[in-house]
């Protein structure tokens, strides 16, 4: 199979591998974790550098193109400036980090010069103390100082990430869709997933894409910029702004036919669809002695096992379909 052949059964392109490094996070964000306690994987469950290097290598042989580390809070592995380095040198031309923030502005620089070439900063409020609520203790000092340190480290555009929950932090909409004006930076409304917190989810706390737009449009006329056909973000920009505003619609209006990714769970669980149960096992094989053209086959079959669409939509609960995103990988 060669590098612009890896197709799956509905004749989707799959060239981007999300990889989740670690299930630990040093924040507690109320859409995301549950209020109780999550058991983190053991050490010995999550993967080496060694093994995921290995698995992005096949996943490059195999035509992926881009490569993005999540958790939990990637960050907090230590040997995240070598993996970036190792992992780009296998020459993935496209590797991206997704982080809440907290320990980024001290790593930024030593990251851009590994070969990290973009990050996405997670940030739910520019209120201080609504950010404290809604992280469970966390300092938004620290993420605003990320935001500064990354581009000054020159990572271009900075993306930040906003799930907008309505009776949470609707109200701040307009002030993060403002923050596009006058800065490059791109904005981007995440809708509300049950993911893993049936504490706090329903329905009709998700704020569609629709809606979102309706409210931004406030700030000026707002074009819809070309849709390249492969990522999840609809993306627009507001008259005279310098940056851009993405609204990614999971829930509301699924993007399924463009998916273009599988994801990597920690503990070394190929998974087709965030939205599915289904995960394939590569970390077993791996530690049983597993040869490359077995690590191949099982990559492929990943491929090959990717749903049509996911029943988010149409689920009469689903809360069922999700874990808690930091067992499965942001």
């Amino acid at each position: 199979m060669s590098m612009s052949e890896l197709k799956d059964t509905y004749n989707r392109t799959i060239d981007y591998l999300r990889i989740s490094i670690t299930d630990r996070c040093n924040l507690k964000c109320v859409y995301c974790r549950p209020k109780k306690t999550l058991k983190n994987f053991r050490e010995s469950e999550v993967l080496t550098s060694e093994e995921i290097e290995r698995i992005a290598r096949v996943a490059h042989k195999h035509g992926v193109r881009k490569v993005r580390f999540t958790g939990g809070e990637p960050l907090m592995r230590t040997d995240i400036t070598r993996l970036i380095s190792s992992v780009k040198k296998i020459g993935i031309p496209d590797l991206s980090l997704t982080t809440n923030g907290v320990m980024l502005s001290g790593l930024a620089r030593d990251l851009k010069k590994a070969g990290l070439d973009r990050v996405n900063i997670s940030l739910d409020s520019l209120k201080s103390e609504r950010y404290k609520a809604i992280t469970n203790g966390g300092d938004i000092g620290d993420v605003l100082n990320a935001v500064d340190a990354a581009e000054k480290a020159g990572f271009s555009p900075v993306k930040i990430n906003v799930v907008p929950i309505r009776g949470f932090n609707d109200d701040e909409i307009l002030a993060f869709a403002s923050l596009t004006l006058d800065k490059d930076y791109h904005i981007r409304f995440i809708e509300f997933m049950p993911v893993g917190c049936n504490e706090i989810w329903e329905r009709e706390k998700c704020i569609g894409a629709a809606e979102i737009t309706d409210k931004i449009s406030a700030l000026g006329e707002l074009s819809c910029l070309e849709f390249r056909g492969r990522g999840p973000s609809r993306n627009y920009r507001i008259k005279g702004a310098k940056g851009i505003i993405g609204v990614i619609s999971p829930v509301t209006d699924h993007f399924c036919n463009f998916c273009n990714r599988l994801r990597l769970t920690a503990d070394g669980k190929l998974r087709p669809c965030l939205f599915s149960d289904l995960e394939i096992d590569i970390r077993t094989p791996m530690r049983n002695g597993a040869p490359d053209d077995e690590i191949d086959r099982l990559f492929c079959n990943a491929v090959r096992s990717k749903p049509e669409r996911h029943l988010l939509d149409k689920a009469a609960s689903p809360g069922k379909f999700l874990r808690a995103m930091s067992k499965i990988g942001g």
